[in-house]
């Protein structure tokens, strides 16, 4: 293994020396945030402070903490945005920091409301003092990369997280790992960190981990734009920082540096996850955080699906040059199944584009298209194809069964719609038993089988009349 260049108490012993310096020109309150602005074209230095604070505000707006929340602030400093999250919503709020000086200063300001429900430990984000599923939320800014091992960190905040619970942070990250000289003397060894994740790996590594990433956004520019500013702000007193900020805006240019936002949530059963309606994140949101590991996680126990499904249409349609709709195509699977039997004039859609991104590179597909089952699909006409087929499409918080009144459309007299269902979605959907009534298609098959060894499914065969 290599050896890490910088070690804790190195992070430590920077942090606890460098208090009062940062507070001189970078913020006065002791917040060593970065800024998150309106306009980075007309902002001004004097925006700096208003920006930092607009970045809490945003991030509070994605995390779905309430009064009832248990929030981990990790890197919490001088405890100022843990005294602002307990002020904005009444969650209870544990700071942990690796710097003794800002626990101290944290614990200190803390007293001055008495009403809060706050705690400030000094602990490593690398062994947490905290037990298994404390935490409904934990919150990062501008902290991790400072760890000395962010894999171990990481895994314990999920495992401090309770299921189903929120770790919301932002990050530097190396978008390259081609690290010039005056890059790694002015950025990573004066921050003392070494160059690990880029925006993708990190998302990779997290949902490696246990977690869906939801939501990630590349802030840059908004890093360029905040040491632009404080370049200027350190100049008068400290005039070879305000040099090393510049450096700093040269690394982030060049793609050497960047700053990234990630909001996920611990999942462990995905699937159940997946069909759960959310108040918080769509489907398109879910399946484009699942994406990346969706073939690893369900080829063996789900497979089997699509692969009968296109079984079950050859059966009935052998002409292998026929126009085929895959609806809900996913990662493609049905696309693979269909492609081995020798059908090549396929067309997908699905609501994910992460998950359109992964069908794309198995080239199976003549065309695939973002598009929403339940709304009008802008690229297919009235009875464009000889057969449709939605695989585990139309199930619990999912497409509504209205939307095959739509597929109907597209089908062409005669024409065949395979629909794979698991047995208690058909025998408990009143809707779709209606909507299956309404259509002018005659039911030449049923076949039951099972995937995830005891889930049944069905395989119903239809032929528009």
């Amino acid at each position: 293994m290599k050896q890490r260049k910088f070690s804790e108490a190195d992070t430590e012993a920077f942090y606890d020396s460098e208090d009062s310096l940062y507070r001189s020109f970078w913020d006065s309150e002791g917040s060593l945030h970065w800024g998150y602005f309106d306009n980075l074209t007309e902002a001004k230095t004097e925006d700096f402070i208003t920006a930092c604070k607009h970045w809490n505000e945003y991030m509070l707006s994605q995390s779905g903490i309430t009064k009832d929340s248990r929030v981990l602030d990790l890197g919490c400093g001088n405890g100022n945005t843990a005294i602002w999250l307990s002020q904005q919503t009444g969650c209870q709020v544990v700071g942990v920091d690796i710097s003794s000086v800002r626990i101290e200063n944290a614990k200190a300001k803390a007293k001055q409301y008495p009403s809060l429900k706050l705690e400030f430990k000094k602990a490593s984000a690398t062994n947490l003092p905290d037990e298994k599923g404390s935490f409904t939320h934990v919150w990062s800014q501008a902290a991790l990369y400072h760890v000395h091992d962010r894999h171990l960190a990481l895994q314990e905040i999920h495992r401090v997280l309770e299921e189903g619970g929120t770790f919301i942070f932002d990050d530097l990250v190396t978008p390259t790992q081609e690290i010039n000289e005056i890059a790694r003397k002015y950025v990573y060894d004066r921050l003392l960190f070494e160059p690990i994740f880029s925006l993708e790996s990190y998302k990779d590594f997290l949902t490696q981990l246990g977690f869906m990433v939801l939501a990630v956004k590349d802030l840059s520019e908004n890093l360029h734009k905040s040491y632009e500013f404080l370049s200027q702000l350190a100049l008068p007193q400290y005039p070879e920082l305000s040099v090393a900020y510049s450096t700093m805006c040269e690394a982030i240019q060049t793609n050497q540096l960047g700053w990234s936002f990630y909001l996920c949530e611990k999942v462990s059963d995905r699937l159940t996850w997946i069909y759960q309606n959310s108040y918080r994140y769509s489907l398109e949101q879910k399946y484009n955080a699942w994406a990346a590991v969706y073939d690893t996680e369900l080829d063996k126990p789900y497979r089997h699906s699509p692969i009968q499904s296109a079984n079950a249409l050859a059966k009935v349609l052998p002409n292998q040059n026929v126009t085929i709709l895959d609806a809900g195509v996913g990662t493609g699977m049905v696309g693979e199944a269909l492609a081995k039997l020798g059908y090549s004039n396929i067309v997908g859609v699905d609501l994910s584009e992460e998950m359109l991104e992964v069908a794309r590179k198995k080239q199976v597909y003549t065309a695939l298209y973002q598009g929403n089952l339940e709304k009008p699909l802008a690229f297919a006409s009235v009875a464009s194809y000889d057969a449709i087929l939605a695989v585990g499409v139309f199930t619990f918080g999912h497409a509504s069964p209205l939307a095959l009144k739509s597929l109907s459309r597209l089908l062409k007299t005669g024409g065949y719609f395979i629909l794979t269902v698991r047995v208690d979605y058909y025998n408990d959907t009143k809707l779709l038993h209606e909507v299956l009534k309404e259509l002018s298609w005659n039911l030449i098959s049923r076949e039951q089988f099972n995937i995830f060894e005891t889930e049944a499914m069905y395989i119903l065969v239809f032929q528009k009349l």
